[in-house]
């Protein structure tokens, strides 16, 4: 009978079985709770103040995605389907079926330590 309630169930369709779930009973046009039915706190009560967060939360990210989506310029947008073709190139390519084969690059590394050069060396003397 409410109009307000009756909108937000028409646009949740899902929202009928969640109640119905909760123990509610459809009785023509209207949904009942049976005096018989007790709502456990910690089951329906949280569950349903997680689920509005998550659904709050969930909103506010979208918000942010399609702010950030329009602050984008021409070249951020050109290097994002850049990334996508590539990311797409890469799936069609398919897994890397071979694996790596060490290569002889040279006669070791090249790396001078400190006592080359004399540091930390006993000079001797007396």
């Amino acid at each position: 009978t409410n109009p307000k309630i009756a909108a937000s169930v028409a646009d949740a369709p899902s929202m009928v079985d969640a109640l119905k779930d909760m123990g509610w009973v459809q009785e023509g046009e209207m949904l009942v709770l049976p005096p018989s039915v007790r709502l456990a706190h910690e089951v329906h009560v949280v569950g349903l103040i997680d689920a509005k967060d998550w659904w709050k939360k969930e909103a506010e990210n979208e918000k942010r995605r399609q702010t950030r989506a329009g602050k984008m310029d021409d070249e951020q947008k050109e290097i994002i389907q850049k990334m996508e073709l590539d990311r797409k190139e890469k799936e069609a390519e398919g897994p890397v079926l071979h694996g790596s084969v060490a290569k002889k690059l040279g006669d070791g590394p090249n790396i001078m330590r400190a006592g080359d050069v004399g540091i930390g060396k006993s000079s001797g003397g007396g």
